[in-house]
């Protein structure tokens, strides 16, 4: 498949552009020059559609750094962007160890457990975000549609108003905007506060 090399020669321009900036005009270090090459690296494989090289270039920064949270994060995203959640899960869950309170990793996790339609995992996900982050809209949005997939109409409510207050532009959008088989359910709505 030619185009995914032409797509991945294309993507890597402004790679090559930002390593040249980085080590001629940038004050960093030639670790962090490494670190953002590969980075940008793996991103253009992950654009070009080549998985297997864009999680060898992140296993080998974690060879470097094996508790990197960037590229646990990176390697969740690109297993998650394929729609292989059970193998997006364990890093996140990493991230998760490395940090407690990192909120995009309890987050991201959640999400693998509601598109694996493993609804109480994700509440008990989220629950510890919104401990220490009561005011993440989209945690408080995800659990809405969590308790409203087992069920449970009124904490579903209660978290989706809780969302509702959370939300700077006091908009928050709920109902079936998670999953392309609940979008075809019903259509998005939105609820102005």
């Amino acid at each position: 498949m030619p185009w995914r090399v032409f797509r991945f020669i294309f993507c890597m321009i402004p790679i090559f552009w930002n390593f040249l900036k980085d080590l001629v005009w940038e004050d960093l270090s030639l670790e962090e020059i490494r670190t953002n090459y590969l980075f940008g690296k793996a991103n253009a494989y992950d654009q070009a559609n080549f998985l297997r090289r864009a999680v060898r270039v992140c296993k080998e920064m974690l060879r470097r750094d094996p508790n990197c949270i960037p590229v646990f994060l990176n390697l969740g995203g690109l297993f998650y962007r394929r729609g292989m959640y059970e193998t997006a899960i364990p890093y996140y869950e990493k991230v998760i160890r490395a940090n407690p309170k990192h909120y995009q990793g309890h987050y991201w996790l959640a999400m693998c457990f509601w598109k694996l339609q493993r609804y109480h995992a994700a509440i008990n996900t989220l629950e510890e975000v919104i401990q220490f982050l009561p005011t993440f809209k989209d945690a408080l949005n995800l659990m809405g549609e969590c308790y409203e997939q087992i069920g449970e109409a009124a904490k579903a409510e209660h978290c989706y108003l809780k969302a509702i207050s959370a939300d700077p532009n006091g908009i928050i959008t709920h109902g079936g905007v998670l999953g392309s088989w609940a979008q075809e359910k019903r259509k998005e709505e939105r609820i102005k506060h």
